[in-house]
């Protein structure tokens, strides 16, 4: 550490901290907003025709396929045009929800394609509808197989949540670019951010395998 201004740290940890909290907001939202559209779209793809599953693969190719700050981009740029107005902060949530749940359409579908097929013809068999079979059957048993690639490629979004700096989110690479910018000191603030993000990150890594672990439990 020798050389740092361990002062101006401490003076800057303040914006920091608050710009990290905003990321947090940012990246709670998403995953559970990205889990929860990936749900639905993946029980649409898997119960619906074709016409269904060829517009949720065409979904999930966008998503998979174009840059994400493209992404960002279109949707800060064409809600307005639709007659939807979002600030800046729900627009970035709603960018990185389309980007989490293409992926999370993916992983679920897979996850449920893994299991046994007799599991779904007994279960089909006992009376239970197609609905019925894969929320009360084949879920349960999704979660404990999705679980770890679904983490790694929401770990990923939040990642791009430092995209959002270009629509003008007060996240944590903005605030630090800011304070770059206005203080010319790189090295310093650089150091705070990564030790932030990887605090952001580590925690829902940890969070997920606490629920990993119970899930096989």
């Amino acid at each position: 550490m020798s050389g740092l201004d361990l002062q101006f740290m401490v003076d800057i940890l303040p914006d920091m901290l608050l710009a990290a909290w905003i990321t947090l907001e940012l990246s709670v939202l998403t995953i559970l907003l990205s889990i929860a559209l990936g749900v639905v779209l993946a029980s649409w793809k898997i119960l619906g025709g074709r016409l269904a599953g060829a517009l949720i693969q065409a979904f999930v190719e966008f998503t998979r396929g174009v840059p994400q700050l493209v992404q960002i981009s279109i949707i800060y740029f064409a809600l307005p045009r639709v007659g939807i107005f979002l600030d800046e902060f729900w627009t970035g949530v709603t960018a990185l929800t389309f980007v989490g749940a293409g992926y999370a359409i993916e992983i679920i579908r897979g996850a449920v394609e893994s299991l046994d097929k007799g599991q779904r013809e007994n279960a089909l068999a006992l009376g239970l509808s197609e609905r019925q079979t894969l929320i009360l059957v084949l879920y349960p048993q999704v979660v404990r197989r999705a679980l770890p690639p679904l983490t790694n490629e929401l770990a990923n979004v939040i990642k791009a949540s430092a995209l959002l700096s270009v629509i003008s989110v007060n996240e944590l690479t903005k605030v630090a670019n800011d304070l770059i910018f206005e203080y010319f000191v790189v090295i310093e603030v650089l150091i705070e951010l990564t030790v932030l993000y990887i605090l952001i990150i580590g925690s829902l890594l940890w969070l997920s395998s606490i629920l990993e672990r119970r899930a096989r439990a």
